[in-house]
């Protein structure tokens, strides 16, 4: 279940892959000695969190954005309650207005990762496999399925490497047909991505505007390990 938007906060990236500078204001703000921030593990950093907040924090396979406030480098993260929080910023006070920018670059190659890895992971259930776990991390991203019924499928080199050709035919197909992707919230705050001729489920995470937006998307391998079938691949934003 992809987490509830805070009540406070308007999540703009929810919205907006693409936004990535914003004036907000800050309608939150500590810092304490004993490393709590926001409910979550900082070194006692000062803390804002603001509205809009255009920052993904780490979670749901994705790493957290990389950004600024007012030009100073700040680390997102979600809080006990749900809210985003900023933390490693000069002290600000509630209600101050700040300019909060986002890297361009990382935002369109973590949403184009996670986009591919929701393509993949219908293309796993697809064939019958469990979806069990995921990364959307550059360098790392990967989806694991239950291995359990598809033993003799995947039992050699051989077969594994059909798997994959299988899996990359499968993709470079549905890429092709193109499709919209779209997100929605519920009255509880909830979000739910939809791809366009491909499937629909809660997520949290940053996403392309459209299959036609990937590029570069291969399936790198097909392996078996600690009890997962584990298919990495990677992708960029066209």
């Amino acid at each position: 279940m992809a987490p509830a938007q805070h009540p406070q906060q308007e999540q703009a990236y929810y919205g907006d892959t693409y936004l990535t500078e914003v004036t907000a204001t800050v309608i939150a703000a500590g810092g304490t000695a004993d490393g709590e921030v926001g409910g979550t593990a900082d070194g006692g950093a000062a803390w804002i969190a603001v509205t809009p907040n255009i920052f993904h924090p780490k979670g749901g396979g994705q790493p957290s954005d990389e950004g600024t406030v007012d030009g100073a480098a700040v680390t997102p993260a979600r809080d006990d309650a749900g809210l985003v929080v900023l933390a490693r910023v000069p002290t600000l006070e509630v209600g101050a207005a700040v300019v909060c920018s986002v890297d361009p670059a990382k935002r369109r190659l973590h949403a184009a990762l996670h986009t591919a890895g929701h393509v993949l992971g219908a293309l796993g259930e697809a064939r019958g496999w469990q979806h069990s776990g995921h990364s959307h991390f550059p360098g790392q991203a990967r989806l694991d399925f239950d291995p359990e019924g598809h033993e003799a499928e995947l039992a050699t080199p051989e077969l594994r490497e059909a798997v994959r050709a299988e899996l990359q035919a499968a993709m470079d197909a549905t890429l092709a047909r193109g499709g919209a992707v779209s997100a929605s919230v519920d009255d509880g705050g909830h979000r739910t991505v939809t791809i366009e001729g491909v499937n629909a489920e809660p997520c949290g995470g940053t996403h392309v505007r459209s299959l036609a937006d990937l590029a570069n998307v291969r399936i790198l391998d097909v392996k078996v390990k600690r009890g997962a079938i584990k298919v990495r691949y990677e992708a960029e934003h066209a």
